[in-house]
């Protein structure tokens, strides 16, 4: 069963707030840094999507990197591979942190409409496909390389530096889409070779992470 391992997550992120609070940290920090550092200049749309979606994906790192490295600190990472069945763990810890990726996206889009004016999104239903996508895609590759990095010994540096050329693709094609639908209202056909991009890579990536999932998790 995957709520088992759901449940006891979201009940040790609502004790701990570890991942939250992390994450809304990062967020204000990134958001003020580049507020002030352009005081009242005007932040064209590629720059400003760049800007949202790299402050989306480090902060995700931030916030999730602790998925798998937790249970080896707490000791109980061995009791789930006891326990737990590998496919259960997969889905139980990728869907709390899509869970997680998306309250912070969703944050992330509100901060940056407060503290900036240019942050403005003329076809909304495109960006909440290509919202949805993006952290779909991140939330699968933290899942997977914080499971393979639990053990070593310099965790939280390892997973961003494994994570990026794996994200590549995946941060071109939002940003470009995100881009589009900051100048276009009607956006469909310019975005839909970005948007099949980000599709296509979701799909292979949630099933090669599934199959390989087993492998790491038991050795």
């Amino acid at each position: 069963m995957i709520s088992p391992v759901l449940r006891k997550e979201l009940r040790i992120e609502l004790r701990s707030r570890y991942g939250t609070s992390a994450v809304v940290m990062f967020l204000l920090v990134t958001v003020v840094t580049i507020a002030f550092a352009a005081p009242g200049e005007l932040i064209p749309p590629p720059l400003m999507s760049a800007f949202f979606w790299i402050t989306v994906f480090f902060g995700t790192m931030t916030g999730l990197s602790r998925s798998f490295v937790s249970e080896e600190e707490r000791g109980t990472a061995l009791l789930l591979r006891l326990y737990a069945k590998p496919e259960s763990v997969f889905w139980g810890k990728f869907i709390y942190n899509l869970l997680l990726s998306l309250s912070l996206a969703f944050t992330a889009v509100i901060i940056f409409a407060f503290f900036f004016e240019d942050f403005v999104v003329r076809d909304y239903a495109m960006f909440s496909l290509q919202l949805l996508l993006g952290i779909v895609g991140t939330a699968g590759i933290v899942t997977i390389l914080s499971a393979l990095v639990a053990r070593a010994s310099q965790k939280g540096a390892l997973l961003p530096v494994l994570a990026m050329p794996v994200l590549f693709p995946l941060v071109i094609a939002v940003t470009d889409a995100t881009t589009i639908t900051m100048e276009n209202a009607s956006s469909w056909v310019a975005v839909r070779g970005d948007i099949l991009v980000l599709f296509s890579f979701d799909v292979a990536l949630i099933l090669i992470s599934y199959v390989l999932f087993n492998f790491i998790w038991r050795d």
